[in-house]
């Protein structure tokens, strides 16, 4: 009989020390939020310096270009972070919509980019429109759509009219823009002939 009590106490120890070390793992995890898989990490794999990319449309002609003095891209959503980021929209008639901002961020797609810091959105003049100009500290910017839009306050001036709001949306491809809420300013309306 003693025999086999020497042989069980090696395996009783083991036992032992595999319930501890289970428990032990389940205690330092309780105290970390219970995550048992590390925590992927948003960590840049790349950077690319003074790049520019271009859209083309189906029929070959060019859409938008978008470009930056640098962008870290990360690989766990296929983001990437811009400095100085500068969209221009390629309008037929000439009247190119651009917006540059201190930074921002892009999608994987490239869908869609969000814009901060002095973000400054300007539409060039057309025969039949003035220069446009809208100040902001964000943007939402849906470049595929031709939709901008923020819920910060806004100023704009279109030749000598000058307006303030809090929330825009402009759509280039209607030529619209339209203030939210808050809004205040002088409206000079152009010379009918």
């Amino acid at each position: 009989m003693k025999t086999r009590v020497a042989h069980l106490l090696p395996m009783s120890l083991m036992l032992l020390l595999a319930a501890l070390t289970l428990w032990l793992q389940y205690a330092v995890l309780e105290g970390s939020g219970g995550n048992a898989k590390p925590a992927a990490g948003h960590d840049p794999d790349g950077i690319v310096e003074n790049f520019s990319v271009q859209r083309l449309d189906r029929s070959g002609r060019l859409q938008y270009t978008f470009s930056a003095p640098k962008m870290v891209h990360f690989a766990d959503d296929g983001s990437g972070e811009v400095l100085y980021p500068r969209l221009v929209q390629i309008s037929d008639d000439g009247g190119n919509v651009t917006a540059s901002a201190n930074r921002g961020t892009i999608n994987r797609q490239g869908e869609e980019a969000f814009l901060y810091g002095n973000v400054l959105i300007s539409r060039e003049a057309t025969p039949q429109q003035p220069e446009f100009h809208a100040r902001t500290e964000f943007l939402h910017v849906l470049p595929e759509q031709g939709i901008s839009r923020t819920d910060h306050t806004v100023t704009i001036t279109e030749g000598r009219s000058i307006l303030t709001g809090v929330g825009m949306v402009v759509d280039k491809n209607r030529r619209q823009f339209t203030l939210q809420s808050q809004v205040k300013g002088i409206f000079n309306a152009p010379n009918r002939k």
